[in-house]
């Protein structure tokens, strides 16, 4: 059974729509859903338990970004996701985290600081750990905050569309032995912050991004 409580604590707060979302956007990633195939309300609905208004309302947002189309008499049909996508995704996120370190420079207190010290040091120990879903957590909550440092709307929103789609690919796809592959750059990302060497930081970025899809 999909447990909805469990998943709206670890996804700050999404709607329950948000959460259909990122449940069908997972099937599509993961190869369970294909391009062509037809997406049934009512299916997702009952495999989900619950009713079909927001699963409607999930494939809308799912259409919205290109995901899915709507066909006449045929209803609701899986687009091609393909690595291409994933890599496009993958060079907006790096522009935007470039941006935000760049706007965020003279920003940096000794309490954000702090702060990033000990997300740094929780994602160091969730690698250790090996867990995906755990690292995945704590390596985007090192990005979020240096995100939110940077204190700008309009990056934080264009960021969160991003890292959802990105989100969804690493927990599909990766592996333990691709979190240590992806850390090490991550790891002098957050160093060089913390020391205040931001074009370090910002070379670091498009590193351990890189390292994350191929």
């Amino acid at each position: 059974m999909f447990n909805f409580y469990e998943v709206s604590d670890s996804q700050f707060g999404e709607s329950l729509p948000q959460q259909i979302y990122r449940h069908i956007l997972k099937k599509i990633i993961g190869k369970e859903l294909n391009a062509g195939d037809k997406i049934v309300e009512e299916e997702i609905a009952k495999e989900l338990n619950t009713s079909r208004a927001p699963v409607r309302e999930a494939l809308y947002l799912l259409q919205v970004e290109g995901i899915v189309e709507r066909l006449p008499r045929r209803g609701t049909i899986v687009k091609p996701f393909t690595q291409a996508e994933i890599e496009d995704y993958n060079t907006l996120m790096a522009e935007l985290l470039r941006v935000a370190v760049m706007y965020g420079q003279q920003k940096w207190t000794p309490e954000y600081k702090e702060m990033l010290k000990q997300y740094a040091a929780d994602a160091d120990t969730a690698c250790e750990q090996g867990n995906v879903r755990e690292y995945e957590m704590k390596a985007e909550r090192v990005l979020r905050h240096v995100v939110t440092v940077a204190g700008n709307v309009a990056l934080s929103k264009f960021y969160e569309k991003a890292s959802l789609i990105l989100n969804i690919f690493v927990e599909v796809k990766w592996s333990e032995q691709k979190i240590k592959e992806f850390h090490a750059p991550f790891q002098r990302f957050a160093a060089s912050i913390l020391a205040s060497e931001y074009e370090q930081a910002q070379t670091s970025i498009y590193e351990f991004l890189q390292a994350g899809i191929k």
